[in-house]
């Protein structure tokens, strides 16, 4: 985690640093920050990893249309066809309503397809040929995506790591 951030010193120059001119720059350079009980939180080293995340997320997936909400949709879709939207929902952790959203879009994308039933919030949800084709490509995205999150981990830091994460979500 960085620990600098731009603050000004609470000191006056010296009559050294105002006669060569450095004073201020000095004043505009960072001083360290003193993160407190921060440094130590959980919530907020998950923060700060999950922004870290969606920015690499973000460049990982340029250009292909897809959001992480949507590559999860589609996964699980892949993973569980015929899943109805509110397990889909449940296991998003998302309310059936911004889900309907989403599905939509995946709909207009021509990537997902819903399967007979009365209920249109029952119905099956399955992936078109052209979702199943897109997942291929979003796989190997995904895959590359967190080689980088995690470049510098060990295989048996990685595996630790999506460990805890479980243990903490409860899982």
């Amino acid at each position: 985690m960085g620990t600098a951030t731009t603050c000004l010193r609470d000191e006056p120059a010296s009559r050294d640093e105002e006669a060569n001119g450095t004073a201020a720059t000095a004043a505009r350079e960072p001083a360290p920050l003193d993160y407190g009980v921060l440094r130590d939180s959980i919530g907020y080293q998950l923060h700060l990893a999950q922004l870290a995340s969606m920015q690499a997320f973000g460049q990982a997936f340029d250009r292909t249309g897809v959001t992480p909400a949507m590559l999860t949709a589609l996964e699980l879709i892949a993973r569980n066809p015929g899943i109805r939207p509110a397990t889909l929902a449940r296991a998003m952790a998302v309310e059936t309503s911004n889900l309907a959203a989403l599905l939509r879009r995946l709909e207009a994308n021509g990537w997902l397809t819903h399967g007979r039933s009365a209920d249109r919030r029952a119905k099956p949800l399955v992936l078109t040929a052209a979702g199943l084709r897109k997942m291929t490509g979003l796989r190997r995205r995904l895959q590359r995506h967190d080689a980088r999150l995690t470049d510098g981990l060990s295989e048996g830091d990685r595996t630790a790591l999506t460990g805890l994460i479980a243990l903490l979500l409860g899982g």
